[in-house]
């Protein structure tokens, strides 16, 4: 099986090879350089959905319905020193997004910047990344089986444009619709076992 550490390594080889790509879609479809997100993705699933060219809505979902891409995110995600961003899912119930922090990460001028992040120094993130997950214990995924850890299911409430991220409203331009996501009900929304996941891992 591989390990966080070891998506995450493949995923810095990808961008080394491919190139960072900042802007719509998840990889650009003139130079097939690649967006961090998709980057672990394709190191953790082996495959390069079409819908990461086309369609961005639909590449978050695939995203975020793979445990192994997600738990590689996350640890990008802590491993930086900006705070995730939150989602609000239901009324007073907020989960972080992941893959729209290392993605808003990666193109963004941070405070008191002059630029985003280089290529080299969004590489040098990941490997660092990879070094920390590296020394934690070798773990088995305990992410939610429903929501692979996301914490939400997809539902049909659209989001108002106000309410959009910046690479959202990019997307929403372009005629894209984003919709609300509503709390798991295997996990309540906390990316967390569930009983069956629990009972499998104590099995292994």
């Amino acid at each position: 099986m591989v390990t966080t550490a070891g998506t995450l390594r493949r995923a810095e080889h990808l961008i080394n090879f491919r190139g960072l790509h900042t802007g719509d879609q998840f990889i650009d479809q003139a130079t097939n350089a690649v967006d961090v997100a998709a980057a672990i993705f394709v190191a953790a699933e082996g495959a390069v959905p079409y819908e990461f060219y086309t369609d961005e809505v639909t590449s978050l979902e695939i995203i975020a319905a793979s445990a192994p891409a997600m738990l590689a995110i996350r640890a990008l995600s802590d491993s930086l020193n900006t705070e995730a961003c939150v989602t609000e899912i239901a009324p007073g119930h907020d989960v972080p997004d992941y893959i729209e922090h290392v993605c808003n990460w990666a193109a963004t001028t941070p405070v008191f910047g002059t630029r985003p992040p280089s290529t080299s120094e969004v590489i040098g993130a990941i490997l660092r990344a990879a070094q920390t997950a590296e020394t934690l214990p070798a773990q088995r995924s305990k992410l939610c089986e429903t929501c692979g850890g996301h914490g939400s299911l997809i539902s049909d409430t659209e989001i108002p444009n106000e309410e959009l991220s910046p690479r959202q409203r990019q997307g929403a331009a372009h005629g894209r619709k984003y919709t609300r996501s509503i709390p798991c009900l295997h996990c309540n929304g906390h990316d967390h076992a569930t009983p069956i996941a629990e009972a499998q891992t104590a099995a292994a």
